[in-house]
């Protein structure tokens, strides 16, 4: 069984930021392999998706939190179906990439994501896969919280599209993985 979790902050107030890359792709992902919509389930305080359309059962999870409190959601998911840390994919934003960088990472630190953090100290390992999509560094640093909650430059969408079948294939690589 393999768990693909989709960090992002789930209310419209974050939609179309950087912080929330993410949530925009994931119903284009759905849509690419044809699969249907996630549903709450407040046990997980995610939107779940449950598929057995791949070689493994596939979990795939938007936490209904704030980022930084997505363990709530990946934790008890993990112990609940006995998912090892390899078998989990988390998708997450990467300030330290250029807009459009995307990079499948193993066993990688937090690079101070306050949400890998919080899935790190909860797992009690940081042995999961990542797949990060850049979305540019701010200014200075006292700048990171504002300019992740700010919404892309057109130009900068248009090269996040170009690149969202490369990340499509990197997420079907890990779920047909064995």
């Amino acid at each position: 069984m393999k768990l693909v979790v989709w960090l992002g902050n789930p209310w419209q107030s974050y939609k179309a930021t950087r912080h929330n890359i993410w949530a925009e792709m994931l119903e284009k992902f759905l849509d690419w392999e044809k699969l249907w919509k996630l549903k709450y389930d407040n046990k997980w305080k995610a939107e779940i998706l449950v598929s057995d359309d791949f070689e493994d059962k596939v979990i795939f999870c938007f936490p209904q939190t704030f980022m930084n409190l997505s363990w709530e959601s990946v934790w008890p998911l993990a112990k609940f179906y006995r998912i090892k840390p390899e078998n989990i994919l988390v998708l997450h934003d990467e300030i330290d990439f250029v807009v459009w960088r995307v990079a499948l990472k193993k066993w990688w630190s937090s690079a101070w994501h306050n949400g890998l953090k919080n899935i790190i100290e909860k797992l009690w390992t940081k042995d999961f896969n990542r797949i990060r999509i850049g979305v540019g560094r701010p200014a200075t640093s006292n700048m990171v919280v504002d300019y992740v909650l700010s919404k892309f430059k057109p130009n900068e969408k248009d090269l996040i599209n170009e690149v969202e079948d490369q990340i499509f294939d990197l997420i079907s690589e890990f779920i047909n993985e064995k």
